[in-house]
């Protein structure tokens, strides 16, 4: 009987080691072939550099950097170096903060906007809700080139609105070099509260909203949106996300992003590459966040409710999505997959309809599959050099990549 007993410990020794080496290979596989997809990219252009995290079942897979800041391959992108993540920062600054202040009972989703803001009453806005904001379903346009409006029509920018040198009335600082006109914001306002609206209650993605949520944390708070942010949402989870990094680190720190030849005509580094944003001194809920993949990865992982960073009622309540068994694809904040296969298999047919995330202009992305137990944070600077380039879009890379970690 002992024998017997001691040959089965044997053979299940043998099998557990057999099973562990089919993991290991599998994922030196797939890490292989990530890796060869990325420099592969680099190669083609699509972006100089890259940061990749990947984490399953709570076990880590990838965190990895690959190439260079710029196509020169002069400073190597680390892990702990900063991108500019775009559009992300609606999610990671803006719909986290949101969901903190609706998790302890601060924030009514169904409140109109106008309640927080006077200035939109009697407007075509009045009525909008917070909850249609988040959902994209507000009908309010999708962009204003703020930019295009500081101009002459020779190209040269208003001295009426951006000067080269700081002063009282010049403060809010674009980059080095160009200040904008402390009261500008006010114009940005105006004009977001002049803009039409498309039809309510159909999905047309729009940045407009975010505008308004530093202000919108302010009010409820009582602290700065980047106050609150830092002490409500990332205080004390070990992740470096921040707005202006050049206040707390030096430019080979940071990964730059585009020429810019359009206003500010220089290397757009450090400072956030989004125009409107920029006019909002780089504190926006549109755009303005920096930070690593591992960073976001660290702070995706308190949407467990394991972690308790949030009531898994409220996790539920903004992953979800917004309007079930219907052609609209968003959460609250959250993008997520197409619910409607004809529509297509966006972010990819491999990821569940629990799955939720965000992409982000500048060629970055993350995507949660809850029911998988799978995080993927990608990030690149595929405007550099210019945002003309678009061969990141062409060769498929983010799909690619999706394809590769889930097959």
């Amino acid at each position: 009987m002992k024998l017997q007993f001691q040959k089965l410990l044997k053979y299940k020794f043998i099998t557990l080691l057999f099973l562990q080496s089919i993991i290991i290979n599998g994922q030196e596989n797939i890490i292989g072939s990530l890796d060869s997809l990325i420099n592969i990219s680099i190669k083609n252009k699509n972006f100089p550099g890259a940061q990749l995290y990947v984490k399953k079942h709570d076990s880590l897979i990838v965190n990895k950097s690959y190439g260079f800041h710029t196509y020169d391959s002069i400073i190597a992108v680390k892990n702990t170096h900063l991108y500019d993540l775009a559009s992300l920062t609606k999610v990671l600054a803006s719909t986290f903060s949101l969901m903190k202040l609706y998790d302890n009972n601060k924030l009514d989703l169904n409140k109109k906007l106008s309640f927080y803001f006077e200035d939109l009453k009697k407007s075509n806005k009045e009525s909008t809700t917070i909850f249609q904001s988040l959902s994209h379903t507000s009908g309010w346009i999708p962009y204003i080139s703020h930019q295009n409006f500081i101009k002459k029509k020779n190209g040269e920018l208003k001295k009426s609105i951006v000067r080269k040198e700081k002063s009282r009335r010049f403060s809010t600082k674009i980059n080095d070099n160009l200040f904008l006109r402390e009261s500008y914001s006010k114009k940005i306002f105006k004009r977001i509260k002049k803009s039409k609206i498309n039809v309510v209650g159909e999905y047309d993605y729009s940045g407009l909203f975010f505008f308004y949520v530093p202000e919108l944390v302010h009010k409820i708070s009582g602290l700065s949106f980047e106050n609150y942010f830092n002490e409500k949402v990332i205080d004390g989870k070990n992740t470096t996300l921040l707005f202006n990094p050049l206040k707390s680190f030096n430019k080979e720190f940071v990964i730059p992003t585009e020429f810019d030849s359009n206003f500010r005509n220089t290397l757009v580094h450090g400072y956030v590459h989004d125009e409107a944003a920029s006019f909002m001194g780089g504190v926006s809920g549109n755009a303005g966040l920096f930070g690593n993949a591992e960073s976001i990865g660290v702070l995706l992982d308190f949407l467990k409710p394991k972690n308790k960073m949030f009531k898994e009622s409220t996790i539920k309540k903004f992953t979800s999505y917004a309007f079930k068994n219907t052609s609209i694809r968003r959460g609250l904040g959250f993008d997520k997959p197409y619910q409607n296969k004809n529509q297509g298999d966006y972010p990819h047919g491999n990821l569940s309809d629990q799955t939720f995330g965000h992409t982000g202009f500048t060629g970055t992305m993350f995507w949660v599959d809850p029911k998988q137990e799978l995080t993927i944070v990608f990030l690149t600077n595929r405007v550099y050099p210019n945002r003309s380039n678009e061969s990141f879009y062409n060769d498929n890379v983010r799909r690619k990549l999706i394809s590769i970690i889930t097959q």
